[in-house]
Parts: structure tokens; sequence; C-alpha cells
């Protein structure tokens, strides 16, 4: 009987001993942070560029790894090894291409994060609807999503709050620090600002490099088409410098800033002052013509009464800002054209600066201000790779 003791208690030993060394070993073991990047282009590129170069660094600082697992380009995409990331260095695209199917790559990184007991992490780099629609699900399966992607934060509310949801449900997080400001921090002191309890009163911020870089330079005795032309030839505009001058960009980022406040607004109930004249908007260039130049011509038509906006800001000690403006005490938002006093904020903006300021119940009598450039693929990918870093830093374990 007492064999049959001493048996079952070095059993039991042996039992707990294995339990105590599979313990052990989870703790040991490197968690994963497998990523599949969806967008493949400027900022895709420099993200991958900057994990790459950070991976090793991080995994001896955090005790986490961080593999790309798939990338996605807009009709190719490569579903890679354990490890053969190495594939996509100095912007290299491998060989072992398919047809881009984003369920399947969604599928590829799900399995990779389950295969190793990590986790997933989708980063949408693009600015279609295609990719914010699979937010909900990538979500709901425990994939955390970043992105710089403004079409879910400010597309139908009914989405955005299917998708907050849905994080919820799958215990991952929707990250969208590069929606606003690219790299800059926007968001995330916001979100910190609120979550701590202060008060946020009002949010009031340029939001655009491209229309702070043309009201940075814009002087009196300058014709606004010159500085327009100087902006789209310097590649701060888009093609068309219209998909600027609308105002619409800066609203989509007033309307991710509301509803972070809690505003339930769509980016529809947002009034934007656009600074393309009523009679451009629907111009059309003659066959042959660049939209952009041609646009810039038919912009001079209109310099004499921009130059009398400027000339009255000037003879008031002020200067012209385009700005996006959220007032949470009234529950509205606008994007407009404002003065300033040359001692204020927005007046010392240089470049293409963005620039945003928090009045809250905490800082007073001056706001917070966060300023600093907000466009650019190195910055914005920064941002990126700021939230990735994040889910990482929650991913460690406990070391021996």
């Amino acid at each position: 009987a007492a064999t049959r003791r001493s048996s079952r208690a070095s059993a039991g030993s042996r039992t707990h001993g294995s339990a105590r060394a599979k313990a052990v070993s989870a703790c040991r073991a490197v968690p994963t942070l497998h990523v599949g990047i969806v967008g493949y282009g400027l900022v895709g590129k420099e993200l991958v560029s900057q994990v790459l170069a950070n991976a090793a660094k991080l995994e001896k600082d955090l005790g986490v790894k961080v593999q790309i697992t798939a990338v996605a380009r807009s009709k190719t995409m490569v579903l890679l090894a354990p490890g053969g990331d190495s594939a996509l260095a100095n912007g290299a695209w491998p060989s072992v291409e398919v047809d881009a199917d984003l369920s399947k790559l969604t599928d590829f990184v799900l399995a990779a994060a389950k295969a190793s007991g990590g986790r997933a992490m989708m980063v949408d780099n693009t600015a279609s609807d295609a990719p914010a629609d699979m937010y909900e699900a990538w979500l709901a399966a425990g994939a955390h999503v970043a992105t710089p992607n403004k079409r879910a934060g400010a597309g139908p509310y009914s989405r955005y709050e299917k998708i907050m949801a849905a994080a919820r449900k799958g215990g991952s997080r929707f990250l969208y620090e590069a929606t606003v400001g690219a790299g800059l921090p926007i968001v995330g002191p916001l979100q910190t600002l609120l979550k701590a309890g202060d008060e946020v009163t009002k949010v009031e911020g340029i939001f655009s490099g491209t229309l702070s870089y043309i009201f940075n330079t814009w002087k009196p005795g300058m014709k606004y088409s010159e500085v327009v032309n100087d902006a789209k030839n310097k590649g701060f505009t888009e093609p068309d410098p219209r998909d600027d001058l609308s105002g619409t960009d800066v609203g989509r980022k007033v309307t991710i800033l509301a509803r972070e406040c809690g505003l339930k607004l769509e980016l529809g109930d947002i009034p934007i002052k656009s600074l393309v004249p009523d009679a451009l908007a629907s111009w059309q260039p003659a066959a042959g013509e660049s939209v952009g130049d041609g646009f810039v011509k038919q912009l001079e038509a209109y310099d004499a009464e921009m130059e009398s906006l400027i000339a009255d800001a000037e003879a008031a000690g002020e200067v012209l800002r385009f700005v996006g403006a959220i007032d949470l005490k009234a529950g509205t938002a606008s994007v407009k054209l404002s003065r300033y006093p040359k001692d204020h904020p927005f007046a010392s903006t240089q470049f293409a600066d963005n620039i945003v300021t928090y009045d809250t119940k905490w800082y007073r009598p001056r706001p917070l201000v966060v300023q600093g450039p907000g466009a650019g693929a190195a910055v914005t990918a920064a941002g990126i790779f700021g939230n990735i870093m994040e889910v990482m830093s929650g991913m460690r374990r406990p070391r021996p």
C-alpha cells in the first residue's frame, strides 16, 4: 500500500512538474504579432521598412515579435511563411504573388496567429471603402485594426457603431491615430483626456497640410492663384486642387474627432466652407489640358476677391487660416476660413504644419496645443507603427 501511495505521489509530482514546466515554457515563449497589410504604396512600403528596421530591437525591449505575414496590393498579394518578411526589405516585392483576395489574406493572418499563439493585426493603408467594410469582421474575429483611412471613422455612423461594437466583442482594438494629422499625436491625447475624466469643451485645428502651406505662404500683395499654383507644383495638392480646396478632407477629420468626443455626427451634418468658387465646382478642363494647370488658370479670375480677404485681415492685425472646429457645448462642428490675432497659436504655424488646440476643464486659461508636420509617407507610417507598438506593449508577458 505504501508502495502504491509512493507511486501515486511520484506520478502526481511528475504531473505537477510537467504542468509547471509547460507554464514556464509558455511564459518564456515569445508572443508574435502577425500583421496583414492592405495597400502597398508609399505609406505601405515606408511602414514595412520601419517595422523591419525595428523588429529586433522591439523584441529585445518588449519580449514580443512582430512579423509582416501578408501584404496586398490592388491586384496581387503575397502570403509569407513565418520569418519570411525579409523578402520585403528595401521595397522589394516577392515573386510568389497571387491574385489579391482580402478574405483569403484575412484567413491566412488569423491562422498564423492561431498557430503561434500570438495575435493578428490588419493595417489598411488605402483610401477605399472596400477594406473599411471588413473592419467589423476583422475586429470581431479578434484581429486588431490600424489605419490612416478616414472612410470608417467619417463614413456612415451606423457602420462606425458596428465597428466599435465589434472591437468590444472581439477583445480587439480599432486604432486610427494616423487618420488625423498623420503621425502627429492628435487622437491619442484626446482619448486620454476623455478617459481620465477631463471635460473637453472645444477642439479646433488646422488639419490640412496643403491648406496650411497655402495660408502660411500667402501674404498681402501676392496673388492667391499663384500661391495655389506654387503648392501644386511642390506636390502639396492632389492632381485636382479642388480636392483639397473643397475642405471635404478636413471635414472627414473633424467628423472623426467629433465622434471621439461623443457627438453622433455624419459628415453631411458639418457645414464646410469650400474655397472652390461655385462656378468652378463642376468645371472640366479642355481636351488635353491638365486639370491642375487649367484650374489654376481659371482661379485667376478670383484673385481680386481673395485679395480683399487677406488685406482686411492684415489691416486688423490678423491672419487667415482654414480650420475645423468642434463646439462640444453646442454639439456642433464646422469647417471654415477664419481670422485669428497674430499672437494666436494658429498664427505661428510654418510650412505645412498641422495644429490642434483642446480647450478643457483642466487646461486653462490657455489650451493644450499639439503642432507639427501632419502629412507625408514617413510620418503617416510612423503613426501606424505607433499603433502597432501599442498592441505589442499589450502582449508583453512576465519574464523569468
